[in-house]
């Protein structure tokens, strides 16, 4: 059975052309819009109908899968009573499930995908913690692009969550059971999720500064 793999970007405040070159170093050629609301108030140049039509120069797709990959929820089925998403129970929605299989469906028929969002570093951001969690739990191994010429692995975000929630070093007891490795892992990913998770009294981000946008559109089918 033939590997999948894919990336995911953070399109930062970088300009289109750094951002275009980063994609075309690594092979990319469809770019899967997870923002929940694809528009940028610093960043205009990031806005669904620009970056469509530049990446489209550029021979590179775009697909917004944002209403099924987003991290910004507010139905209470998927909130904690504080008002913050919870990422565990967003795994669990079927909008969530099917676009995780629209991307594998994408790679399996060829194309090099990288997942989008605003974050820079994607361990500040939902593309790691949740979507590419999920994808590495289907046997789909990511990459995440940090510059035309690096990219970071899953594995080794996974090997920082660890260390940066100190399970790193775990060591039982005398007399208990140590636990495994994937029970650490999940515990740190839900620590990391609820760290960044989208806050309904907050309007956003825990620091109150992420760009999440405004209007949230129809998705745009392959």
């Amino acid at each position: 059975m033939k590997e999948l793999s894919c990336y995911s970007i953070g399109h930062s405040n970088h300009s289109i052309e750094t951002f275009v070159r980063m994609l075309l170093a690594h092979s990319v050629n469809c770019i899967v819009d997870v923002r929940s609301a694809p528009y940028s108030r610093r960043h205009p140049q990031f806005n669904r109908e620009s970056i469509k039509t530049d990446l489209q120069l550029a021979d590179i797709r775009y697909l917004y899968l944002g209403d099924s990959l987003g991290a910004r929820h507010s139905k209470p089925s998927v909130l904690t009573p504080e008002g913050r998403v919870d990422f565990s129970r967003v795994r669990l929605l079927a909008a969530f499930q099917a676009g995780i299989d629209r991307v594998i469906s994408g790679i399996q028929k060829g194309l090099r995908i990288a997942l989008m969002c605003a974050e820079r570093d994607p361990f500040d951001c939902h593309r790691f913690v949740l979507v590419s969690r999920e994808l590495a739990a289907r046997m789909v191994r990511v990459g995440h692009i940090l510059a035309p010429d690096r990219t970071v692995s899953q594995e080794q975000l996974e090997k920082q969550l660890l260390q940066k929630y100190g399970f790193n070093n775990c060591q039982p007891g005398l007399f208990a059971q140590p636990k495994q490795k994937n029970e650490l892992l999940a515990q740190a990913y839900e620590l990391r999720s609820s760290a960044i998770a989208y806050s309904i009294e907050e309007g956003g981000h825990l620091s109150g500064k992420r760009d999440w946008g405004s209007a949230s559109p129809k998705l745009l089918k392959l």
